[in-house]
């Protein structure tokens, strides 16, 4: 619709980004020191990590690689955008070579990350970017907001998931999300952590997330008469779950029983759910022939992990579990603070010839200093040392290093030269991520565990490297 405005075209994904991001890109450009080698021939390396957990977690899940991605592979500037970037005041007398410089931009670099559904913690890479400077600086913002809200959203979503104690969990929380596409990556970072299927229409169609869905109260209080509506939901949906709070809740389990409808569950949306999923199941058990005992209670309504949890633990006869708000916002902590630092950057070794097909080049380390958000110089490498099938600790190396013995490297190259490795499946992201679970220690599925500090060490090489390192 012509003049409507907030819709993103994914033409303009170029666009999704700080406008520090192009100001530096076009800083970079001119510089002397990039018009020294050529402006492609500085390359950065930047690695992408979490500062800390948001609260109350004690574990990372990482999630949303995938679009990050697509990003890479996919980012260009096209002619509306330059000349909307030529019309803005800092960039008035910007050299037409800048503009041209974007119209032919591509992502050529490299990409190292951890799995999604990979377990970390804070401080460890999840991404590392190498590329010609301007291009790792220009895909900083998308990175981090991909990442953020992907990992933030499977955290949460695999805390509720291990509260459910293999209960099935739906993520049902479209509608409190914040914007449609975030809703649609809720449900696929929560299915990453191990939900069952989600509420989200678009998520089924465009991600083959089994999609699950009852009725609302509108469509009972639309009839009559209760028993009525439910008669007609379950005749046309045989398999579906039937709502039964929208006026009293145990005098509806007596209608359905009463009438004989057939159902294969029904779903408490509202009051104690413990003390309703108790009278429900008795009554359903109570009928004759055996005629309710397979019929399933599902429980919905504001639900989180410490509310599951209790639930399960007082015996609540409740077979899934239907979590919206919670778990789409990540309620009880909305944010998660990845950054995305230089590490290091790669220069030629000389000044190249006409005709040098190739430069050798020489690494610099860089590292931040500054009081509380010092960081570690140097590309680096994740290695995860396992004691009895669980996770000891993780080791933290530059990547030049020797492996540890018995060690697992985490980061594995993804992006080369902006060409991609093969891409799990989202389901088998998923079993990857719920054989992670079974990895970690017991104490750190503990919902009331907040650890003070991590088995995350650094090695000798690395500390020497950050303790001699010296800004000029």
């Amino acid at each position: 619709m012509e003049g409507f405005s907030g819709n993103i075209d994914w033409t303009d994904i170029a666009y999704v980004t700080d406008f520090y991001e192009l100001t530096m890109a076009a800083a970079y450009y001119y510089s002397n020191y990039q018009t020294e080698y050529g402006s492609n021939k500085i390359k950065g390396i930047f690695e992408m990590f979490v500062r800390k957990l948001p609260r109350n977690r004690s574990y990372l899940v990482t999630a949303g690689l995938e679009q990050v991605l697509y990003f890479l592979m996919n980012v260009k500037f096209n002619e509306g955008q330059l000349s909307y970037l030529k019309s803005l005041e800092v960039f008035k007398d910007m050299g037409e070579d800048f503009f041209e410089y974007l119209r032919n931009f591509k992502f050529t670099g490299n990409v190292w990350a951890v799995p999604e559904g990979t377990i970390l913690f804070p401080n460890e890479p999840m991404i590392r970017v190498e590329a010609p400077i301007i291009e790792a600086q220009i895909v900083e913002t998308y990175i981090l907001s991909m990442m953020n809200f992907q990992s933030l959203i499977a955290t949460k979503a695999s805390r509720i998931v291990t509260a459910a104690k293999g209960k099935s969990v739906i993520e049902f929380g479209s509608r409190r999300a914040h914007g449609p596409q975030a809703a649609l990556l809720a449900a696929r970072a929560s299915y990453i952590a191990g939900c069952v299927g989600t509420s989200n229409t678009l998520a089924g169609y465009k991600l083959g997330i089994p999609i699950f869905g009852t009725s609302a109260h509108s469509f009972i209080m639309s009839f009559e008469k209760e028993v009525e509506a439910l008669k007609q939901f379950n005749k046309i949906f045989p398999s579906g779950y039937l709502l039964v709070d929208t006026y009293d809740t145990v005098a509806a389990i007596r209608k359905i029983i009463k009438s004989g409808i057939t159902t294969a569950g029904i779903r408490l949306d509202s009051g104690d759910l413990y003390s309703l999923s108790v009278e429900v199941r008795r009554l359903l058990d109570s009928a004759p022939n055996g005629y309710y005992a397979n019929t399933k209670i599902m429980a919905s309504g504001d639900l989180n992990e410490y509310l599951i949890h209790d639930l399960l633990n007082r015996g609540a006869p409740i077979d899934s579990f239907g979590v919206g708000t919670e778990l789409s916002t990540s309620r009880d902590d909305p944010a998660m603070n990845g950054v995305y630092k230089l590490v290091a950057i790669k220069i030629p070794s000389s000044a190249p010839t006409h005709n040098e097909a190739r430069v050798d080049e020489k690494i610099l380390y860089k590292a931040k200093t500054s009081p509380a958000k010092r960081t570690y110089p140097g590309p680096k490498q994740i290695y995860r040392i396992f004691e009895n099938g669980l996770i000891k600790n993780d080791f933290i190396a530059l990547e030049n290093e020797e492996q540890p013995p018995s060690s697992l490297p985490l980061l594995q190259k993804i992006l080369d030269n902006g060409s991609l490795s093969k891409l799990p499946s989202l389901r088998e992201i998923q079993r990857f991520h719920l054989d992670q679970i079974k990895k970690i220690p017991l104490k750190f599925l503990n919902l009331h565990f907040v650890p003070q500090s991590f088995a995350v060490f650094y090695s000798k090489q690395l500390e020497a490297t950050s303790r001699e390192f010296k800004p000029e």
